[in-house]
């Protein structure tokens, strides 16, 4: 992609000139949906982002700093309005996880653990269970381990994102995850008197 050209565009954006964000939007609009898809892994979504997203990129154009990386610009608005909205359509996931694991939990819970395969009746059950006791271990966590967790391995926010989003520093946010994550596995261990634990 040329960022010459697209800040020449951008520039235009911000005196108002409607051809020049018409092609602003052509250029850019498959790599910032790829942008907002990665956060919100569903496509109705990412497409009500991009919309969002080049509404205020077309309200903000001249707030934009000429000698900065224009699509780095685009972008960040793009990753902030997916956050936004990914909280918005899925504050249960956030605020308390049950929600997503009752609604997708094979799905939601094999991103975050490495579950064995059920090749027998008998390994579908300790499955099931290992299921059911991370529910369980999930409700039991600091409401900010668990807002960490779900958004650093559901939704795929790095440590960096999560800091920025959560508007905390970066070491508090590892914190959060590591601890997060270590009490979940000692909750799980506990639960299952480390037998099939997840490792």
């Amino acid at each position: 992609m040329d960022e010459q050209e697209i800040r020449r565009l951008l520039l235009a954006t911000a005196a108002r000139d409607v051809d020049a964000f018409a092609r602003l939007y052509r250029r850019c609009a498959p790599l910032l949906l790829g942008v907002a898809q990665r956060i919100t892994r569903r496509r109705e979504l990412a497409e009500e982002v991009l919309h969002d997203s080049f509404a205020r990129i077309w309200r903000a154009a001249d707030s934009f700093d000429p000698f900065g990386a224009p699509v780095g610009w685009m972008t960040a608005i793009v990753r902030n309005r997916a956050i936004d909205v990914m909280e918005t359509h899925d504050v249960a996931r956030v605020d308390s996880y049950h929600a997503a694991l009752d609604n997708k939990p094979e799905a939601s819970l094999d991103q975050m653990f490495d579950w064995s395969s059920a090749d027998t009746a008998e390994d579908a059950l300790d499955t099931s269970r290992l299921r059911s006791f991370l529910r369980q271990c999930l409700g039991e966590l600091a409401a900010a381990e668990r807002q960490a967790l779900v958004l650093a391995y559901e939704h795929g926010l790095s440590h960096g994102d999560l800091a920025a989003h959560l508007g905390k520093p970066l070491g508090t946010v590892k914190t959060w995850v590591r601890r997060g994550m270590l009490n979940l596995r000692n909750c799980i261990d506990h639960c299952t008197g480390n037998i099939g634990a997840p490792r």
